[in-house]
C-alpha cells in the first residue's frame, strides 16, 4: 500500500463519513448536558443554511465535501442509533455448541480446551482466571479477545485456500471470505474490534475488486462512521480506542519506522519488530489513562508471540474443520491424529508464553493517572507521523537518535517514580472495607462482591494481611499466591477457627482479639457494621483493647459502617457513646464516601474534630 500521510480524508464519501465521526465527538463530549442533541442538531443546520447562502470562495472540490460533512452531520442526528446502550455480547449458541461437541471429540486436556475456545470465540471468559492475569500482565491479552488480528487471520486464511482452489477466478475466493468472515462476526454477536477489522477488510477488498485503492485515512473514517451510526455507545469505547489506536499506529507510524531504519530492508523481523513497536506506542496512553499500568514486557512478549499466534490460529480454524468433516465410525481412530499438529503448536506457544510470562513481564501500575507520560507518548507519536513532512528530522543526524526515542520513553516510563507509600488507605465496597496500613492490609466484613483485591493498585503488594470472614478465603488465598505473603492472619469467630483447624493453610488464627485492634502501638481502628448479634462480642473486645493500651498517645476509632437504611441508628451509637460503655478514648467516625479524611485527620490530631 501506498504510504499515507494525510489525516484527512480523500473520497467524498470519507468527508460524509467524517462529518458523522466529528458529530458523534463533538454528541459524546456533550452527552451528559440536556439538550446537547437539539443544540447539536439546531447548529448543523443553520451551518448548513448558513454555508449555502454565503457566497462561493472555496474551490468546487473543497466546497462539495464541506456540504457533505454538513448533511452528514445532520442525518446522523437525525436518523442514527443515538440511543443504543451496553450490549452483553454472547456467542451464539449453535456456534458455541458445535464447538463444544469438536473439543469433547478432541485429546486436548481441560486447561488446553479453555485456551482453544478462547482463542477461538475471542472471549477472556473462556479461559482461567490465573492465566487470564498472567495474559493480562505480559500484555498479551488481546491475543484471547475479539480483536481484530483474529479476524485478519481468519480471513486471510480463508483467502489462501479460495485462491487455490479458484485460481483463475479469484472473486469468488474474495466473496467467499468475506461471507464467511461476516458469518463469523455474526456469531460472535459484532464485537467493535471485530466489527472495525471486517469494515478494514471488506472496503479493501471491495476496492480491489473494482482495481481501485483506499487510502488508510479512508478506512480509518470510513469504519468509524459506521459504529458511531448503528453501535453509537460503543464509539469511542475502550475497546474502540485501543483497536483504532492500534491500528493508527501500524498505518502512520510503522512507515517512518520502517524509514529511519534500513529503508530498502523488508526482512519479517523489522517488519514484526516496527508493528509491535508502533501499536504498543499508539495503545500506551489509553491503558495507562484507563488502567493505570502497562506490560512493558509485552512489547517483546507480542515480538515473539505474534507470529507464533498467526500459525497456530489457522491450524486450530483447520482442525476443526477437519475434524468435522470425519465420519462418526472413523472418529476414535482418526481424531486423535488430526489433533497432532495444532495440539503441538498449542503447547510450544503455551510453554513459550509462560517461560516469557514468568521471566520479565515488566507490569507496571500506578495508584494515579500519570499524565505526563501520556502527553509524552501522544507528542512522540505526533513526532513520527510527521517525520516525512519535516526534512531536519530526516538528517543522519537526527534520525537515527530519533529511533531510540521510542525505546528511552519506555525506560524512563517504567523507571517513573511513584508516590511513596501512604500511612493510611481506605476503600469501600458493598459489604465490606478494607484499610491498608503501610505494608499492612485489613479486610473487614465479607467479600462476596465479584472482586476484591489490594484497595492500592500501583503500589507495592502488601507484605501481611488481616481479615475476618471465611467468604475472604478464595480471595486471601490468590493473593497469597500471586505476591508471595506469608504472614496472613484471620480473625475470627469460634466456629470458624475450628472449621479452619481442620485445614494446612498459610493462614494463622487469631482468637483473642477483634480485627483491627492491634493495628497500631499509637492507634487501634475498628469496624462495626450494626450486626445485633455481634454488639455483645463487639463491646467486650473494645474493653479488652481499651484496657491493653498503656501508650499515653494511643488513640481508638471505631468506624461505623452500617447499611444505608440503618443510617441514623449509627449517628445514635455516637450520640449515646457513653450509655453503652465505650469510653471517651475511643472516637466514632461514620463510613460514609469521605470518611477517609476525618479518619486520616484525626490520627495526628485528635482535638480537630
Amino acid at each position: 500500500m501506498k504510504q499515507e500521510i494525510y489525516l484527512l480524508p480523500r473520497a467524498d464519501f470519507s468527508w460524509f463519513c467524517l462529518g458523522i465521526c466529528g458529530t458523534a465527538f463533538l454528541l459524546k463530549l456533550l452527552f451528559g448536558y440536556p439538550g446537547s442533541h437539539s443544540f447539536l442538531l439546531s447548529l448543523s443546520l443553520f451551518l448548513f443554511v448558513l454555508y449555502t447562502f454565503i457566497p462561493k470562495t472555496l474551490p468546487t472540490k473543497i466546497d462539495k465535501k464541506v456540504y457533505l460533512f454538513l448533511l452528514a452531520s445532520i442525518l446522523f442526528l437525525l436518523f442514527g442509533n443515538l440511543h443504543s446502550g451496553p450490549r452483553i455480547k454472547t456467542i451464539h449458541p449453535l456456534f458455541r455448541s458445535y464447538l463444544e461437541t469438536q473439543i469433547k471429540k478432541s485429546p486436548l486436556t481441560v486447561f488446553e480446551s479453555r485456551i482453544v475456545m478462547g482463542f477461538v470465540t475471542g472471549s477472556t471468559k473462556e479461559i482461567p482466571g490465573s492465566f487470564k492475569d498472567l495474559s493480562k500482565e505480559s500484555g498479551i491479552l488481546h491475543l484471547f479477545a475479539a480483536s481484530g488480528l483474529h479476524l485478519g487471520i481468519f480471513i486471510a486464511s480463508l483467502q489462501f485456500l479460495g485462491n487455490l482452489c479458484f485460481r483463475n477466478r479469484k472473486w469468488i475466493s474474495l466473496l467467499l471470505s468475506l461471507g464467511v468472515g461476516f458469518l463469523y462476526l455474526y456469531v460472535l454477536d459484532f464485537p467493535v474490534s471485530f466489527l472495525r477489522a471486517y469494515l478494514f477488510v471488506f472496503l479493501s477488498l471491495l476496492a480491489s475488486l473494482f482495481f481501485r485503492k483506499i487510502g488508510p485515512a479512508d478506512l480509518l473514517v470510513v469504519s468509524s462512521a459506521f459504529i458511531a451510526f448503528f453501535l453509537f455507545y460503543d464509539f469511542l469505547s475502550i475497546g474502540f480506542l485501543l483497536s483504532f489506536g492500534a491500528v493508527f499506529g501500524i498505518f502512520f507510524l510503522k512507515p517512518s519506522l520502517d524509514q529511519i531504519l534500513i529503508p530498502k530492508s523488508k526482512s519479517l523481523l523489522k517488519e514484526n519488530l516496527h508493528l509491535t513497536v508502533a501499536c504498543s506506542l499508539c495503545s500506551f496512553p489509553v491503558l495507562v489513562y484507563y488502567f493505570r499500568s502497562f506490560s512493558f514486557g509485552g512489547i517483546w512478549i507480542n515480538f515473539l508471540l505474534v507470529p507464533l499466534a498467526g500459525i497456530l490460529l489457522p491450524t486450530i480454524y483447520f482442525t476443526f474443520f477437519i475434524q468435522s468433516l470425519v465420519p462418526k465410525f472413523l472418529e476414535d481412530q482418526i481424531i486423535s491424529w488430526i489433533w497432532v499438529p495444532a495440539s503441538f503448536e498449542l503447547s510450544l506457544f503455551l510453554k513459550i508464553f509462560h517461560t516469557l510470562g514468568n521471566l520479565a513481564r515488566a507490569y507496571k501500575t500506578w495508584p494515579h493517572v500519570p499524565l505526563d507520560l501520556c502527553y509524552l507518548s501522544a507528542i512522540l507519536t505526533l513526532v513520527f507521523y510527521l517525520y516525512p513532512k519535516i526534512r531536519v528530522l530526516q538528517s543522519p543526524y537526527l534520525k537515527h537518535p530519533l529511533y531510540l526515542f521510542p525505546i528511552l520513553f519506555l525506560s524512563v516510563s517504567y523507571f517513573y517514580p511513584r508516590p511513596g507509600l501512604p500511612s493510611l488507605l481506605t476503600h469501600k465496597r458493598k459489604g465490606n472495607l478494607s484499610i491498608r496500613n503501610g505494608d499492612h492490609l485489613y479486610l473487614f466484613g465479607n467479600c462476596y462482591s465479584k472482586k476484591i483485591s489490594d484497595p492500592t493498585p500501583g503500589l507495592p503488594p502488601p507484605q501481611k494481611i488481616s481479615f475476618e470472614s471465611e467468604s475472604c478465603l478464595a480471595n486471601i488465598l490468590s493473593l497469597v499466591r500471586k505476591h508471595k505473603i506469608t504472614d496472613v492472619y484471620w480473625h475470627g469467630t469460634e466456629s470458624t477457627m475450628k472449621w479452619i483447624s481442620q485445614f494446612q493453610l498459610p493462614i494463622k488464627p487469631i482468637k483473642t482479639e477483634i480485627l483491627g485492634a492491634n493495628m497500631n502501638p499509637f492507634y487501634s481502628i475498628i469496624r462495626f457494621d450494626g450486626n445485633p448479634k455481634e454488639v455483645e462480642r463487639f463491646l467486650k473486645q473494645i474493653k479488652l483493647a481499651d484496657r491493653s493500651k498503656t501508650n499515653p498517645h494511643w488513640k481508638g476509632i471505631l468506624l461505623l459502617d452500617f447499611p444505608p437504611w440503618k443510617k441514623k441508628d449509627a449517628k445514635e451509637w455516637i450520640q449515646y457513646q457513653k450509655l453503652l460503655g465505650i469510653s471517651t478514648a475511643w472516637k466514632m467516625i461514620l463510613v460514609e464516601e469521605t470518611f477517609e479524611i476525618p479518619l486520616r485527620d484525626y490520627i495526628p490530631n485528635p482535638n480537630l474534630l
